[in-house]
């Protein structure tokens, strides 16, 4: 029996050959110039995703023969024109299709594509996972930052403290504005620039990781290009908001509205030269519902001063709890042809108090929120972070000839970073009141059980409630400097492209940070006597440096048939700069000898600087298993430095923190190494169909982790420090798939869902730490999961748009509407788990401790994630390419709990009833007796996402 089902098999696979060879169809044409009408030799013709191609003959023609029947995306190649692809051309059974095809002539850089039809759901072209997301989807989608309308794409996760790319912390990845670096180098999580919406015109995110042209990053790239100008007069004025005055009590309710607004435009006659000029703003008091009666900062503050007198207090920077301006002036000039020139300035400028604005990378397990809840009774008094970053971009691109284009980019980046308390100066003049706000609490105070033989003092709230102010003043400032050269160049068949370039990067870093700043300050003992110390602070910071950092990087790209390949190598190279260098040659600099010889013996030399470099190879490569479907497989190395304050704290030996636990700097500490691999189908079901399945790994090397170590002081006595050094490793690896449909113009979605694993040694470099301070240099062998890792991740968006004559159901009144939606379903936050240790004796409390066994660190996983978002608009026009719309939004439609502080006991957030760990009050039991730790109440209302929030307004185009 068997045997005979073999025998049918083989006959049927023959049959189906020999039938699916006598069903070929034929593709056949002439390629021509679109001005002069001269046919085109040698020209190129690609049928994507499949071997087919062909090449025309003296007479411009070609002739493909042989193709399986299908619907196919198909490319017409000339060196010096513009590539044309056609989409969803049908191939029938036995058909001659003929399809005369005419180029233009190309200008700018290399590379540039028509298309004719629908755009491709899937690129064939990028053996890598890279997707664009455009304007039009942004506008459709609901308005807020970039983080939030990236978090929808597969593999992005989006955490109330930052972006994670296939596992990898936040601070991994890469934010480019225009091909240039947005990062603020020196604060934590977050983009660093913050750009409106209404600026960008598409964001092409790459979650395979970075490319040859991009460095610093080892998780993925975000690049964000801005809108150009136009060729003519068009302006989007947008309002929403959620307050009405009637509505004023809701729980959705947040005070929050939003403005945008743009111009474009030519500037002279021949439209050569034009600009766009964009602003926005997001003012809003946040979903705590709990905000300071004024966020002052001390850099942008809200009094208005006329020739040195006080005119009023108007809230222009700050009036809410979370204040985010951005603007942005571009200017393009079109010198001629072959020549362009473009100029662009951005600036963003926060002010808030949300601890993520300054969350040091890999300081702290990055995913609590950033709100300041021991100060819950008095918010003026927490610190304010005012973030002010500008970024100023000059592009040149020159279209030398037919195979030959290099575009040269200079760039400059400017940050201020201040954390004070919540304006105040960064100390005051003379001590004469207590400012630490863990100071004892304030009279009056109540007596727990009077009657009682032993007297208690009631339990206070636990919050700051006493008028002390923020601990810590920070102050930073970055300027960046960078120029980039990129070329590409063309082989004669155009089939072979050569990218190549290089980036020098020079930066000024000024680094203050002071913890309890007020100590050291003159203390007042009587009316005229005063007693100071001189001291900065109760622990501080401080230094500025001028390190150097760039690269030289090419990559080849070839097809041969149906195979792409892509191999590239990036030199990456870095000076720590003349502070490091001085303080190797100073033996009386506080740098252990070990990590001193390291450091000249693994560095090179330039005159007296000494730099290190580093080779990162990066080879991707795809080629068609059948028709319209490819495998593809690439391989990556990637670095990302570390924190500036990892290396130069505490080098200066005339200037050292002398606190316990102090740290030091570590001049010998190299970038983080990422070697990641990918391996992926990408099918083209049909031209409305698409299904991509990934799987992929990243190893994770030179991890930063913490460690004591003993060096001699100025004095010649050995002290204890805590230093970081390279010793950690973390891993990912995860499966994706995504299915993308459209449905001629009125539907367009996407479903994706990911598992995931990410494990490693420790979590962040002060868990790492805690681990030391409690039982001193330890090895761990031992990979755990990571507090970031979600291994489930279900997302869906769709798109519904209703444009015709007849409108929708035939009716006229339902049209010109747009309605989006979004959903995600994600497994909850990673958590220690508690055990039941008993019950204490005079108040019945049931005590639950953390759970010390090794194999149960982040092993648990919280309640999962669900939220539905959506937006609907709809549009009148009201003539002259006037468009007046109607906006709605409404985000966590249904209102779902999501758990961003997860109960360790429950493993979801805390509500009322719920037991507690020990080191957390439980409001079910008035225990007098709790120490100061623990007194604080567990019910902070940032332990959620956001819960559900409307706005809605109006837009204006033209």
């Amino acid at each position: 029996m068997q045997n005979l089902y073999k025998l049918l098999m083989v006959v049927f696979v023959f049959l189906g050959c020999n039938y699916a060879h006598a069903q070929k169809a034929t593709l056949k044409g002439t390629l021509s110039d679109k001005t002069t009408k001269e046919t085109l030799i040698q020209a190129t013709i690609i049928i994507r995703g499949t071997q087919y191609g062909g090449k025309t003959n003296f007479d411009g023609e070609y002739l493909i023969t042989d193709i399986k029947p299908g619907t196919y995306d198909i490319e017409f190649r000339y060196l010096g024109y513009k590539n044309k692809l056609y989409t969803g051309i049908k191939l029938a059974a036995n058909e001659e299709k003929t399809l005369n095809v005419a180029l233009e002539e190309e200008s700018g850089m290399l590379g540039s594509t028509e298309i004719i039809g629908e755009p491709p759901l899937i690129e064939f072209e990028k053996p890598v996972s890279k997707f664009d997301i455009s304007s039009e989807k942004i506008d459709a989608a609901p308005a807020r930052q970039i983080e939030q309308i990236l978090a929808t794409q597969p593999g992005i996760i989006n955490s109330p403290a930052g972006l994670h790319i296939r596992g990898s912390r936040s601070y991994e990845t890469g934010f480019f504005i225009d091909d240039v670096s947005a990062k603020d180098p020196l604060a934590g999580t977050g983009f660093g620039l913050d750009v409106g919406s209404n600026f960008i015109d598409n964001i092409e995110v790459s979650t395979s990781g970075a490319g040859v042209e991009y460095g610093n990053n080892t998780g993925g790239v975000i690049n964000t290009q801005t809108k150009n100008g136009s060729d003519s007069l068009q302006g989007k004025f947008m309002y929403k908001r959620d307050n009405f005055g009637f509505n004023e009590d809701w729980n959705s309710v947040w005070n929050q509205q939003v403005f945008e607004g743009s111009l474009s435009g030519p500037l002279t006659k021949n439209r050569k030269l034009k600009y766009f000029v964009s602003g926005r703003f997001n003012l809003s008091d946040n979903f705590f519902r709990q905000p300071a009666d004024q966020v002052e900062s001390s850099l942008f503050p809200n009094d208005i001063e006329v020739l040195g007198q006080k005119v009023g207090e108007r809230y222009l920077f700050s009036p809410l709890q979370d204040n985010r301006w951005s603007t942005m002036l571009k200017l393009n000039y079109l010198i001629n042809d072959k020549m362009s020139i473009s100029g662009s300035y951005l600036r963003s400028l926060t002010i808030n108090q949300d601890l993520n604005l300054l969350r040091i990378t890999t300081a702290d397990v990055p995913y609590n929120p950033g709100y300041q809840y021991p100060f819950y009774e008095q918010p003026d008094n927490a610190n304010t972070f005012t973030h002010d970053m500008n970024l100023q971009t000059i592009k040149f691109d020159h279209y030398v000839n037919d195979r030959f284009s290099y575009k040269a980019i200079a760039s400059r980046m400017f940050v201020h970073l201040r954390a004070d308390a919540n304006g105040r100066p960064w100390r005051p003049e003379v001590v004469n009141t207590e400012f630490d706000p863990r100071s004892v609490n304030e009279y009056p105070v109540t007596y727990f059980d009077p009657n009682d033989s032993v007297t208690f003092v009631e339990n206070p709230s636990g919050f700051y409630n006493n008028n002390g102010i923020a601990t810590l003043w920070h102050d930073h400032i970055v300027e960046e400097n960078t120029i980039q050269l990129r070329g590409s160049y063309k082989s004669k068949d155009a089939l072979n492209r050569i990218n190549f370039g290089t980036e020098f990067k020079s930066q000024y870093l000024q680094w203050v940070d002071i913890v309890r700043p007020w100590i050291g300050a003159p203390v007042q003992i009587s009316d005229t006597s005063f007693s100071q110390s001189f001291r900065l602070g109760d622990r501080s910071d401080a230094w500025t440096v001028r390190p150097i950092n760039g690269a030289f990087y090419i990559a080849d790209q070839l097809r041969y048939l149906g195979l792409i390949a892509d191999i590239g190598l990036r030199a990456e190279y870095w000076f720590l700069g003349k502070f490091v260098d001085d303080a190797i040659e100073n033996p009386d600099a506080p740098i252990l000898e070990e990590f001193r010889q390291d450091y000249k013996n693994n560095s090179f030399k330039l005159g007296n600087r000494y730099f290190k470099a580093r080779l990162l190879p990066k080879v991707a490569a795809s080629f068609p298993i059948q028709e319209n479907q490819v495998v593809f497989f690439n391989y990556r190395h990637s670095t990302v430095m570390a924190h500036p304050s990892f290396i130069y704290t505490g080098l200066d030996p005339f200037y050292q923190d002398r606190s316990v636990a102090s740290f030091v700097g570590n001049p010998n500490l190299n970038p983080e190494v990422d070697i990641s691999y990918e391996i992926g189908i990408k099918s083209q079901i049909s031209t409305n169909d698409a299904l991509n399945i990934t799987a992929f790994w990243k190893d994770k090397y030179d991890f930063i982790t913490t460690s004591s170590v003993i060096i001699p002081d100025p004095n010649g006595r050995d002290i204890v420090r805590s230093i970081r050094i390279n010793g950690d490793y973390a891993r990912t690896r995860g499966i994706e798939v995504v299915y993308l449909k459209r449905i001629k113009r009125w539907f367009a979605g996407q479903v994706s869902g990911s598992y995931s694993v990410a494990t490693g040694q420790s979590a962040s470099a002060n868990e790492a730490l805690r681990d030391v301070l409690q039982v001193g240099n330890t090895e761990f062998t031992r990979e755990f999961f990571l507090p970031w890792d979600n291994p489930i991740d279900l997302k869906f968006n769709a798109i519904f748009t209703q444009a015709d004559k007849n409108g929708l159901w035939q009716v006229k009144g339902l049209n010109n509407m747009r309605f989006y939606a979004e959903g995600t379903f994600r497994t909850g936050r990673r958590y220690t788990p508690y055990v039941f240790e008993g019950n204490e004796e005079f108040s019945g409390r049931p005590i639950w401790v953390q759970n010390n066994d090794p194999n149960e660190r982040f092993s648990k996983l919280g309640t999962p994630w669900f939220y539905v978002d959506m937006n609907f608009s709809k549009w009148w026009n009201l003539g002259n390419g006037v468009k007046l719309s109607y906006l709605i939004e409404v985000t966590n439609v249904f209102n779902n709990k999501n758990a961003v502080i997860v109960n360790p006991v429950t493993g979801r957030a805390y509500e009322y009833g719920d037991p507690v760990p020990d080191t957390q009050r439980d409001l079910r039991y008035n225990d007098p007796r709790d120490p100061r730790s623990r007194q604080i109440s567990p019910e902070n209302p940032a332990r959620y996402l956001p819960f559900r929030h409307f706005l809605t307004g109006f837009a204006l185009s033209f």
